[in-house]
This record gives C-alpha cells, sequence and structure tokens, in this order.
C-alpha cells in the first residue's frame, strides 16, 4: 500500500501544502447496463501473473466512463480503471475498497491481495471491487508531471538547505514542478482530482454496478473518501469500515507534524528493537540511536555514495527509511541496509527508495507520486500566512528528530501546492468529518503505533461521531485484513450486520 499519507520528510513538507447532490431531477451520465468485466492484463495495470491462480477465476476488470466535471456536462470524460473479486457464490452485497495514497491504485491493490479476500468468509456472498480514482494508476486521463530523467535529478537535489539562497532555490524547483505539471496535464484536469470529484465517481461507479447500497473500507487516506461519500450519499453505505484514519478538515500544518511524530515513534520503536540484536548499526543504546543514525545519512548530503552507475543521496536514505517504518515486517530489512551503509555499501536504501518512488530496474517511474501531489493540492487548505512554513519546519525537526539534518536555520520553504492549480470547487462538496443520522455507525481500526495516520485521530473521530473502535497494539500502518484473526472476525461480523458491533474491541 502507498501510503499512504506521506512517506518522507521532503514529501511530508510538499504535501501540507461531491459530487454533485443525488437529488430527483438531477442528470446523470447514461449508463449502457452492467459492467463488460474482461480478464485483467496490462491495460488494466496488472500484470497477470501479479493475481494467484487459486482466485485468478474470480478477478475480473472493467472500465467506467464518467463526467470530468458534473457541473459543466460538456466539459469532457475520464475514464476509470476498475477490478472486482466475484463472490464464491450468489452475490448479496458489493465492499468498494480504496487503499489510499493518496494515488494508490485499488485495481492493483485488490490483484494484489485477492487470495488474503477470497479467505475472508464475506467473500462467499460478496463482490469486492476496487478502482483507480481518477489521475491514478490505469485510469484516464493520468497525471505525469514528471520526466524519468527529472524524476532522478530531483531525487539527487539537495533539498534540505535553509540558507535564504537555499530555500529559494526550493521553492523555485517547487514553481517549475508545478508549472511542468500544469502544461503536460492541463489546468482543467489538474482542479478536477480531488477527493469531492473522487465522491462523484464512486456514485456513479454504485449506479453501474446497479447494486442500491455499498459497504466501503478505506485505508488511510481513503478513509477520507469513505467520510465524504457517506456524507453526501448515507442512504447508499450500508456498512463503513475506516482504517488508518485521515481527518478530512485537519490543519495540514498540524497533520504533518502529527505524521512525523508519529514516524518518530516508530524510529524509536525500531531502535529499541535493534538494541536487542547484535551488530544493531545502531549501536546498543537506544536514546543514542538518533544521533548514530544521523551519523550514517548525514555525510551523504555532501558526498552522495556511489552505487554502481547511480548514488545513493541523503534524502533516498530517509525516504527508504520512513518507507521501512510503515511496516514493522520491514524492520529486518532496514537494519540490514543500515549496516550495509555502515559498510560502505548503498544499494539496499537506494533500492527500497526505489521501491517507494516508483522506479523499476530499467530506470522507469510509475506516476504515484505525481497523482499524490495532484491529489493532495487539490484537497488541503491553502497556507495564507508565510510565516506558517517557517513553523512548519521548526515543528517538524522537533517532533521527529531522526529527520533534522542540523541545518534548520528557523525558516522554511514555501509548500509545492502555493504554486498549484487550485482546485475547482463542486457543489455539493461537504468540509469536515460530521455524518449525516443517515449514514451507518462506522467501525474504526486504529493502531496505536501507526506512524503515518496517528491512534489519537481515529479514535478522536471515533468518539465524535458515536462510532466503534478496534484498537490495535503495534507498529503497523493499517491492520484489517493482514492477518490477524481477532481484527479481521470483527470486520467479517459487522460486514455480515453493521448493526452488531464490536464494542470496543482491543487486538
Amino acid at each position: 500500500m502507498t501510503c499512504t499519507g506521506t512517506a518522507n520528510l521532503r514529501a511530508a513538507v510538499i504535501a501540507a501544502l461531491v459530487a454533485i447532490a443525488v437529488v430527483g431531477g438531477c442528470r446523470v451520465m447514461p449508463s449502457d447496463g452492467a459492467f463488460d468485466w474482461h480478464s485483467c492484463g496490462p491495460g488494466d495495470g496488472v500484470a497477470p501473473a501479479a493475481i494467484p491462480t487459486s482466485v485468478a477465476h474470480r478477478v475480473t476488470c472493467g472500465r467506467l466512463i464518467v463526467e470530468l466535471d458534473p457541473d459543466d456536462p460538456g466539459a469532457g470524460t475520464v475514464t476509470l480503471a476498475v477490478a472486482r473479486l466475484a463472490a464464491a457464490g450468489p452475490s448479496s452485497g458489493t465492499l468498494v475498497m480504496n487503499p489510499g495514497g493518496p494515488g494508490g491504485s485499488g485495481v492493483r491493490a485488490l490483484a494484489g491481495s485477492a487470495a488474503v479476500l477470497a479467505s475472508q468468509p464475506f467473500s462467499a456472498d460478496h463482490d469486492v471491487v476496487s478502482f483507480d480514482p481518477r489521475g491514478v494508476g490505469a485510469s484516464r486521463p493520468a497525471v505525469v508531471c514528471r520526466t524519468d530523467a527529472e524524476r532522478d535529478a530531483e531525487r539527487a537535489m539537495d533539498l534540505g538547505l535553509r540558507s535564504a539562497a537555499g530555500i529559494a532555490d526550493i521553492e523555485s524547483h517547487r514553481r517549475t514542478v508545478a508549472d511542468r505539471c500544469r502544461e503536460r496535464v492541463g489546468a482543467d484536469f489538474l482542479a478536477r482530482v480531488g477527493t469531492a470529484y473522487a465522491v462523484s465517481d464512486l456514485e456513479q461507479l454504485r449506479r453501474r454496478l446497479e447494486v442500491e447500497e455499498i459497504s466501503y473500507l478505506g485505508y488511510s487516506y481513503g478513509t477520507r473518501l469513505g467520510i465524504e461519500y457517506a456524507q453526501r450519499h448515507p442512504e447508499h453505505v450500508r456498512a463503513l469500515i475506516l482504517d488508518g484514519m485521515v481527518e478530512p478538515d485537519e490543519d495540514p500544518i498540524d497533520a504533518v507534524v502529527e505524521q512525523m511524530a508519529g514516524f518518530q515513534g516508530a524510529f524509536d520503536a525500531f531502535a529499541r528493537d535493534c538494541a536487542t540484536r547484535s551488530e544493531c548499526p545502531l549501536g546498543a543504546r537506544p536514546d543514542r540511536a538518533v544521533a548514530e543514525y544521523r551519523e550514517l545519512v548525514t555525510p551523504l548530503i555532501a558526498d552522495p555514495l556511489l552505487v554502481g552507475d547511480r548514488a545513493l543521496s541523503a534524502g533516498d536514505a530517509e525516504t527508504a527509511t520512513i518507507d521501512a517504518l510503515y511496516q514493522r515486517s520491514r524492520w529486518a530489512e532496514l537494519r540490514a541496509a543500515l549496516a550495509a551503509l555502515a559498510g560502505g555499501d548503498g544499494s539496499g536504501l537506494l533500492r527500497m527508495a526505489d521501491g517507494y518512488e516508483g522506479r523499476d530496474a530499467d530506470g522507469g517511474y510509475d506516476h504515484r507520486q505525481d497523482a499524490f501531489l495532484a491529489i493532495s493540492c487539490a484537497d488541503d487548505r491553502r497556507i495564507d500566512d508565510p510565516e506558517r512554513w517557517d513553523e512548519l519546519d521548526r515543528r517538524t525537526r522537533a517532533a521527529a528528530p531522526f529527520g533534522d539534518d542540523g541545518r534548520g536555520t528557523g525558516q522554511g520553504p514555501t509548500g509545492l501546492c502555493d504554486y498549484w492549480t487550485p482546485a475547482d470547487p463542486l457543489s455539493g462538496d461537504v468540509v469536515g468529518a460530521e455524518l449525516p443520522p443517515a449514514a451507518p455507525t462506522p467501525l474504526v481500526v486504529a493502531t496505536t503505533g501507526d506512524p503515518a495516520t496517528p491512534y489519537a485521530t481515529g479514535a478522536a473521530f471515533a468518539r465524535e461521531v458515536g462510532a466503534d473502535l478496534i484498537t490495535v497494539s503495534g507498529h503497523d500502518h493499517t491492520a484489517v485484513f493482514a492477518g490477524d484473526r481477532c481484527i479481521d472476525d470483527a470486520v467479517a461480523g459487522y460486514l455480515s450486520d453493521p448493526t452488531e458491533l464490536p464494542r470496543d474491541l482491543t487486538c
């Protein structure tokens, strides 16, 4: 899963930066009936080998055409990629999933998790459907702002210098990225890729599936889509599962700081675990782990480490570190890569950074990071006070010392979203986290040590809306259908009967 929220310090700072009302008489896109499902292939963004053979006969793909702008019927259309895991028997319900990001491909996520989903009891009589939101994955048009060469060059840049000249260079680069994206993708489309438009698309998907109600499971940033859909179309939501809550209307500066504090917590837990193992690259004293980590990474600022015909930068080392902190299962990989760095080998960290950035072995990039920027900038509130960028830089260094390269000056660059194409408001859009009475009682899943979506956010939302909360003890980012029977059985029971909630379960 892409995270899902912001995945590294540089991306966090960048990111800081519904649909029409369904009432009588509203026009909808003409429909040609049920989907023309077909075997998934490269054109759907899925390699056939990615689907386990045991369930391949149940996984199919399709296309959904929606209006670019529901408020402007003449503005053109968008084509969305859709995937389905068909129920094992006669279907009596539909679960729609979104993996988050923003920018994560729902089609690829469903294909990759099809075997796990098929093993859940509800899949006997539930179809599971996911889609690539507009601009994402195999949906078209796609948000592709930067060339492969530009992505490589950007990763080699020093984006941490906080002198007046350094900040000016960073802001100039961010302005260039925004300008290129506008030129290459088009301002009309960039203004219509936010969550409000994804809500409209999800409603069109429900209608095309020819079901009166859907159940919805959103991971991480996907929780925002679920909340906003339930706000606009509560009568069409049977069950609402929110795993790794993102507060829709949270101050973007506060959101980044809280997230970076979460990653510091995950780093500290990683360091404590590392200290119990022989030859830990961060040493045997967890209280010294941040200093030891910086001694490994900071020299890469001035002297990137050669890896074949490429080089590992400090930014890539930090990206790899934070990417690994999303899941405890990757701590061993991070430990080995840092140990290799201490011995002069940066290949492990570079490979991990490539995985996060979406770079393949041939040097080609997917466009998930461009989609992440576009959707984040469409959704986030603009920062009106320039001094808040200085505040962001200071607070993130204090919240996440492991990411502090020691070059803070009390000043910070303007966020990339300030140069971005403004989102075009959509009639009926809702701001805030309140749910209407007609919406089902949500089931919120929050992990105590989740680095990207803090536990406190999910717990607070559950209290505010009267949702039931599953508290998960651990350090992973999201938890549903990850193999914990305590969680999965409770979720399956809720899907079977949304009125039977697990009543504040701890797993």
